[in-house]
């Protein structure tokens, strides 16, 4: 591959990640809600009281990143943290009431945003796209 196509590549790669990033920002700030902390309830939606560590391994980020997100989604009342019954060192995350009264609103913004970025795709070019992206990951996560 030249040089230059290898450029273009990752432009496009990057164009694309911000572009992702400063679209997902503008719609979750008209729900008054981080990307990230949205992110964060969306896996509490899927399987609420996960561990802090499991959250950390689901959004690819440190534990310490958690815990600080973790602790102003508390102070605004989105999250509780408590105790498992079983194991007194662990700590699991649960939605309150004001958490899981935004579910509605948090993935109609990300099907806007996922009806904008995909647009003019088909189900075949989006299950490609899948695909290479998986792949991607595995390789950065071989390298790194």
């Amino acid at each position: 591959m030249s040089i230059e196509a290898s450029i273009e590549d990752w432009e496009l790669l990057a164009q694309v990640c911000q572009g992702y990033r400063n679209l997902s920002n503008a719609l979750m700030d008209q729900i008054e809600m981080h990307r990230a902390q949205a992110t964060l309830l969306c896996h509490l939606f899927k399987q609420e009281g996960m561990t802090q560590s499991e959250i950390a391994d689901q959004l690819s980020v440190r534990g310490a990143t958690v815990t600080n997100m973790l602790q102003r989604m508390e102070e605004a009342g989105l999250v509780t943290r408590r105790r498992d019954v079983e194991d007194h060192r662990l700590v699991r995350v649960y939605l309150t009431d004001e958490g899981k009264n935004k579910e509605r609103s948090i993935v109609q913004q990300f099907v806007n945003v996922e009806e904008t970025i995909f647009e003019g795709l088909t189900q075949e070019d989006r299950a490609s796209l899948r695909q290479m992206l998986r792949l991607m990951l595995d390789n950065m996560h071989k390298g790194g």
